[in-house]
């Protein structure tokens, strides 16, 4: 039997004290698939990191045995890492934007890695590049190798990387969360594009992740993790149709449902504490349909300078949307689509143009919940002060102390808690955020939420969570909703109504 390609045993990581990962242990053979599944914080992704050498320094580590191709990998020196980094060892990184230089076309970068581990000639390394290109599947790779990333889609750019890690044929490929920033329906074929590649060339594949379902398809054998412990590991498939420990049954269970739209969601906490309800009230959709806005023949581009001449790109081409008092409308599609683009320009981001648009209310009572609630909040601002400016502006006629009592009421609306409001972004998770710009745009009192991909950047079990704090605030306010995602599971769940957009050519 071939030496383990990775062999790690009783690894543990702390920083400054703090423990990241106990005693991990994962031993990865050539031509074998395993994924590493956790949420935010479970510690999937230093272990990786320090089997690609790119482990903080001042990490503290202590392990029984850390073996990469049976060497030691914590003696390894600097020079003997970038001897390995993309030649024997390769990583493919979550996001393709932030992992492709922006101002070099794409055949140049994955030309450097052949520069730096080959003797090829010039012309030898574009014909490689172009096969490589060609391997991923790549439409047209002689002009595709000449574009820049933003040329490309989410897709394809991420296909490019997958094109790179793969050029000097290594033994081990990192894949860290390679689809997370991906559609759904493109999501699928990266991913078994990825494992056809490792199949055919018997390499090792260790693929990360934070949602159970996605690797269960392509990995041999799955590890979970939780809070920095192995609770569960064995065959995917054994793993996924009959989880035995608490918080894998919780990782699969918080989804929304295949069927029905079951509220609450149960959310992880049901799982680990055993509670989960045997069965729950669906949602049902607003039987008097009743409009509240109106839009027709709504048209949505975008300026295109080549050279001297300007051209007019349109994403959204005459089409027609209607929204019900008490509904939630789905916008579905993939990326380029537009749909996001429709909720921006309803609330003023995007300039468009239409043949009628059409509003019973008042234009502040439509309001928005971006993607990322980091970006979208205030860093330097604590939480009372954002709710407070908010509360001034939209509802003049109350008091300081009004406004206080009533940003209180906000966050206990979304699950959050009065000493909150002393606190700055930097002090919550990701869900905890984001519930925080769902009470920002509640402090404007508002009849309509545009939700933009608000959940797609969340765990699994704190998505849950989230989607069950708009449907209850939706239900108790008698809120009309545009929710925009490009998962279809979740659009399903969430939504009376839905619109599937398709990129325009």
């Amino acid at each position: 039997m071939p030496a383990p390609v990775v062999h790690i045993d009783q690894l543990s990581i702390a920083f400054g004290g703090h423990q990241v990962l106990r005693d991990f242990t994962f031993t990865l053979n050539p031509g074998q698939t395993i994924a590493v599944v956790g949420e935010s914080g479970s510690g999937k992704s230093v272990a990786a990191l320090m089997a690609m050498g790119l482990l903080d320094k001042r990490a503290e580590i202590k392990a029984g045995a850390a073996q990469l191709f049976s060497e030691d990998l914590l003696s390894f020196s600097s020079e003997k890492w970038s001897d390995l980094r993309g030649n024997e060892v390769a990583m493919v990184f979550q996001d393709p934007m932030t992992a492709l230089h922006p101002s070099i076309r794409i055949g140049r970068q994955m030309e450097e890695v052949l520069e730096r581990h080959t003797d090829l000639n010039r012309a030898d390394r574009e014909q490689a590049v172009i096969e490589a290109l060609r391997e991923v599947e790549i439409s047209d790779p002689e002009s595709s190798s000449k574009k820049y990333p933003h040329e490309m889609s989410g897709g394809q750019r991420q296909r490019v990387v997958i094109a790179m890690a793969m050029l000097m044929k290594p033994k081990l490929i990192i894949a860290d969360e390679p689809t997370t920033a991906l559609d759904k329906a493109v999501e699928g074929t990266i991913l078994a594009l990825l494992n056809k590649l490792v199949r055919e060339s018997g390499a090792a594949l260790w693929l990360i992740s934070h949602d159970l379902e996605v690797v269960a398809e392509v990995a041999d054998e799955v590890v979970v993790l939780f809070r920095g412990e192995t609770v569960e590991t064995g065959p995917a498939k054994q793993v996924f149709t009959a989880p035995k420990h608490p918080y894998t049954k919780g990782l699969l269970g918080c989804r929304p449902p295949k069927e029905g739209r079951p509220f609450p969601l149960p959310v992880l906490d049901d799982f680990l504490n055993d509670t989960v309800p045997s069965k729950q009230a669906d949602l049902v959709a607003p039987t008097a349909a009743e409009e509240v806005m109106t839009i027709t023949g709504l048209r949505i581009g975008f300026e295109r300078r080549s050279g001297f001449r300007k051209t007019k790109q349109w994403v959204i081409n005459g089409t027609d949307v209607h929204l019900n008092r008490g509904e939630t409308l789905g916008l579905i599609g993939p990326s380029g689509s537009g749909k996001s683009s429709i909720g921006r320009a309803i609330v003023g981001l995007n300039s468009f143009e239409s043949t009628a648009f059409s509003y019973t209310g008042d234009a502040s009572k439509i309001q928005f919940i971006f993607q990322d609630p980091f970006s979208a909040l205030n860093g330097s601002k604590r939480i009372g002060w954002m709710l407070d400016s908010v509360l001034k502006r939209h509802q003049p006629e109350l008091s300081p102390l009004e406004r206080s009592k009533e940003a209180q009421a906000l966050l206990e609306e979304v699950g959050l808690t009065a000493a909150d409001l002393n606190k700055r972004p930097k002090a919550f998770s990701g869900g905890q955020r984001q519930r925080i710009g769902i009470a920002r745009a509640l402090a404007a009192a508002p009849e309509v939420l545009i939700c933009d991909e608000s959940v797609s950047a969340l765990d699994v079990s704190v998505q849950s969570q989230v989607l069950n704090v708009l449907n209850g605030i939706k239900k108790n306010r008698g809120l009309s909703m545009i929710f925009i995602s490009h998962d279809p599971d979740v659009i399903r769940y969430m939504c009376d109504r839905i619109m599937e957009l398709n990129p325009l050519d």
